[in-house]
């Protein structure tokens, strides 16, 4: 979450409240630039690769956990 709230400080104060099967990006009004640079940090802060294609597939927490372990 601390990846998230870096890259998109405007969320920092809400994303504890939402559920993890709630779509961050439509929730918070993120944009393609949002994604991509929150995509970026959660692979260079995990070491696992996430690819461009599966971008658009990762919208929750519970998505993003998924797909990093």
């Amino acid at each position: 979450m601390s990846v998230i709230t870096a890259t998109a400080p405007d969320v920092a104060d809400d994303i504890a409240t939402i559920g993890d099967d709630v779509d961050l990006f439509e929730e918070f009004g993120l944009d393609s630039m949002d994604r991509m640079n929150i995509m970026t940090s959660l692979s260079e802060s995990t070491g696992v690769t996430i690819p461009d294609e599966q971008y658009p597939r990762l919208n929750t927490m519970n998505d993003l956990i998924g797909h990093l372990s």
